[in-house]
């Protein structure tokens, strides 16, 4: 018998036990890094449908700058001022979506305002941004997308013509009177400023107990602010 054949004959192979343990460690690991996967997916999915709401988030406001003085379907009064009436009027926007839409078809508008409220619809479909409803039974979602216009002005001057609409109320004040240079004279804020906020509910892949105790998916909120004037 040679040597080699002599240190054989003491081996011994790996018992049943010793594998199935070798089988599991394996397997966790296995675990492990499809877990990471998945997360890396889902990120990296969600980071996508952020950059795409920022960039749709862009459009809009560029949009409404380039038409805030154009005819609205209200008599007498532009599109930012549509949007205010309607905010004070009815305590809701002109662009407002609250559920999953499909954005399908073609129309063309009368005028600026409805060309560009059917342009933002598209644009915001789920064919563009990723939307998830509520659940299986309804096109309801968190997802929301909502442009709102307001108003900033002293209300001392409020019913001077300096407004766009005589005799209405400043949505936010300032009534602060300030040092005027070179005078000493005090100086009230006069003008009447518009300012807009733009949201947008990005879904984030994660659910969340409502408060009856339903799982519902969460949303992230993005806002940009922006001066129309």
């Amino acid at each position: 018998m040679s040597g080699l054949d002599y240190k054989r004959k003491f081996e011994k192979g790996i018992t049943l036990v010793e594998a199935l343990v070798a089988t599991v460690i394996v397997g966790i690991g296995f675990v492990s890094v499809f877990q990471m996967v998945q997360y890396s997916v889902q990120s990296i999915g969600v980071s996508s449908e952020r950059t795409k709401a920022n960039l749709l988030i862009t459009m809009v406001a560029e949009d409404f700058i380039s038409v805030r003085n154009s005819d609205s379907n209200a008599k007498g009064i532009n599109f930012k001022d549509a949007f205010v009436k309607e905010q004070i009027t009815k305590n809701k926007s002109l662009f407002e979506i609250n559920d999953c839409t499909s954005g399908s078809g073609t129309s063309i508008g009368k005028n600026a305002e409805e060309n560009k409220i059917n342009k933002w619809n598209k644009r915001f479909s789920k064919r563009r941004l990723k939307c998830t409803t509520l659940n299986d039974n309804t096109s309801v979602t968190n997802d929301t997308k909502k442009l709102e216009v307001f108003t900033y002005c002293s209300n001392q001057v409020a019913s001077k013509t300096n407004l766009s609409i005589k005799n209405r109320p400043c949505m936010y004040t300032n009534n602060t009177r300030y040092n005027s240079t070179p005078s000493s004279r005090k100086e009230r804020f006069y003008d009447e400023r518009y300012f807009a906020r733009m949201e947008v509910g990005v879904t984030s892949g994660k659910m969340q107990t409502d408060s009856r105790g339903n799982k519902v998916p969460t949303s992230k909120k993005k806002y940009i602010y922006f001066q129309l004037d």
